[in-house]
């Protein structure tokens, strides 16, 4: 039976969706292609007719995943009064539940180390990823009257990321959540005029 390109569309939706979700949970080497395409539900010898490479996947994965949480983080900022669009966006990000699913959440704290050390087209994906939630801080700091320089947009991104890892990285749910709320009231603080 052949398939119609509505179908072929859907199936590579449906890899690139699975690859950035398994990405995130266990790093662009902690999986072979052939287990990622099984958690698919699609056979090995099908990737190539998708994808040239798994570099080629990993940077759509990347890209997918790092629009999702932009998409998902302005969501919940837009909902905000101005006054609350910052806090909303810090209280989103370091969140338990962002905290304790990394596979739905964001690809800088996922996979930001592997691609800095990367060549490949996931380290541009990145970056542009590092661009696009910058802009979208400085305007959630813009609604809030908080400073919103670069310099402090740089240092509210870093700040997110650097607690999301912490909070991921301790040994108890009691500190996972004291380093989220510690984050957040110094993220907070730190932006007010």
């Amino acid at each position: 039976m052949r398939t119609t390109r509505e179908q072929t569309a859907q199936t590579r939706v449906r890899i690139i969706e699975t690859a950035a979700r398994l990405y995130r949970e266990h790093g662009m080497n902690g999986i072979g292609v052939a287990d990622l395409m099984k958690e698919a539900g699609l056979t090995h010898g099908g990737f190539y007719k998708h994808f040239e490479s798994k570099e080629a996947l990993i940077a759509e994965a990347c890209a997918t995943a790092l629009e999702t949480t932009r998409m998902e983080l302005a969501r919940k900022a837009e909902l905000a009064s101005n006054e609350e669009a910052i806090a909303s966006l810090v209280h989103a990000y370091l969140s338990r539940a962002h905290s304790d699913h990394p596979g739905q959440g964001c690809a800088i704290a996922a996979l930001g180390a592997e691609a800095a050390r990367d060549e490949a087209a996931s380290k541009e994906v990145m970056a542009q990823g590092v661009d696009e939630l910058l802009a979208l801080i400085n305007k959630q700091l813009r609604r809030s009257g908080a400073k919103d320089d670069a310099g402090t947009a740089h240092g509210v991104l870093s700040s997110l990321i650097g607690g999301l890892l912490l909070s991921r990285m301790t040994d108890s749910p009691a500190k996972s959540k004291a380093v989220l709320r510690d984050t957040s009231d110094f993220v907070l603080k730190a932006v007010q005029k």
